[in-house]
C-alpha cells in the first residue's frame, strides 16, 4: 500500500504570482518607508514654525540657515548628498549661492529683485510646479518675507 501526501500541491503558477504579489508589496513598504526615513520633516523635532524672521537685517546663520535646516537640508532632499548630483544644496551658505538663479538672481552687486529667484518662486508654488518643500507644511508668510528680505539685503553670509 502506497501513502499518498495529505496535502495537495497547489500549481507552479499560483504559487509564482502569489511570490510576486508578495514581493511587490514588501518593495512598495520598504520604499515608502525609506522615503519618509530620508526625507524628514526635520532633523530637531522642531519644525520651522518657531522660526520667526525679523522685518530687517536678516541674519543668515539666525535665521535663514537653522530654516533650510529645519525645512529642506536633509538627506534625500537638498541636503549635502545632494550637491554632487544637483549642483546645489541648501546645507551651507556656500552650496546654497553656488549656482546663480537659484537663490540669488543676479551676480552680486546687482539690484536682485527676490521675485525672480527660483528659490522664491519654488516656496511659493508658482511657475506651476510643486510647491516647496515637497509634502511638507508651507513655510509662513513671514518666512518667505523674510528670505525676500535677505535677498534685498545682498544675502549675506552674517
Amino acid at each position: 500500500m502506497v501513502l499518498q501526501p495529505a496535502v495537495e500541491k497547489l500549481p507552479a503558477k499560483s504559487g509564482t504570482r502569489n511570490r510576486a504579489r508578495h514581493f511587490l508589496t514588501a518593495s512598495a513598504i520598504i520604499l515608502i518607508v525609506w522615503v519618509c526615513w530620508n526625507c524628514k520633516d526635520d532633523i530637531s523635532g522642531q519644525g520651522t514654525t518657531g522660526i520667526v524672521f525679523p522685518d530687517s537685517n536678516i541674519s543668515y546663520g539666525k535665521y535663514v540657515q537653522p530654516l533650510f535646516d529645519r525645512g529642506c537640508a536633509f538627506s534625500g532632499c537638498h541636503g549635502a548628498d545632494t550637491f554632487d548630483e544637483r549642483g546645489y544644496s541648501l546645507d551651507s551658505y556656500q552650496h546654497a549661492l553656488s549656482r546663480v538663479g537659484i537663490i540669488v538672481p543676479c551676480f552680486r552687486n546687482e539690484a536682485c529683485n527676490p521675485e525672480n529667484s527660483l528659490l522664491i518662486r519654488r516656496v511659493e508654488g508658482l511657475d506651476g510646479v510643486p510647491r516647496m518643500p515637497l509634502y511638507r507644511p508651507a513655510l509662513s508668510a513671514n518666512q518667505i518675507n523674510g528670505l525676500k528680505q535677505w535677498i534685498r539685503e545682498g544675502a549675506q553670509n552674517n
